[in-house]
């Protein structure tokens, strides 16, 4: 039983850090400007978007998409999602491509892929340290340790949510 605990646990752990990886790396890695830009977008026009609740969810731009070293007669629409505010048409953003979506520098979404990856690391470790003190005790682990580790990971994952923010938004005005 304690082998399978175990194993239960890697697979936790790995899962999770795959599962954050995926979703979350490339799209926060764009948004916070590693990398040179993929390309530049002649903005046409701005519009602020809202989630399925109807709260706000940021900005997007669309606009006319040019790879970096191409001529202007290889452009392509495309919308950039998360931009730093309303730009006027004509305005020429530097983004990078994740997936066929562009991304300006910009803290809002780094703060929300980075929030969402750590929620993810935190459903994956919590539940595999619980297995792993189990497993090493030799016994079955109590669930009010596992609330409970739930819950500090949750206020981790918000402190490091509003580190990410402070810090991308220092990056942000820093360029």
């Amino acid at each position: 039983m304690r082998a399978v605990a175990g194993m239960l646990a890697v697979a936790l752990l790995t899962g999770a850090v795959w599962l954050a990886w995926w979703l979350s790396a490339e799209r926060m890695g764009a948004a916070m400007g590693l990398g040179p830009p993929d390309g530049v977008v002649l903005v046409d026009r701005c519009y602020e978007v809202s989630d399925s609740e109807g709260n706000s969810d940021g900005t997007n731009c669309q606009g006319r998409f040019t790879p970096a070293g191409a001529s202007a007669g290889d452009a392509r629409p495309i919308v950039v999602n998360g931009t730093t505010g309303k730009h006027r048409a004509g305005t020429r953003l530097p983004v990078r491509l994740v997936r066929g979506v562009a991304y300006e520098l910009s803290s809002a979404p780094a703060v929300k892929y980075g929030t969402g990856a750590g929620a993810v690391l935190v459903l994956g470790a919590v539940p595999a340290g619980w297995l792993l003190v189990g497993v090493r005790r030799g016994e079955a682990p109590e669930v009010m340790t596992l609330v409970v580790g739930l819950f500090i990971g949750f206020a981790a994952v918000a402190v490091l949510g509003i580190v990410v923010g402070l810090l991308a938004g220092l990056v942000e005005l820093a360029l």
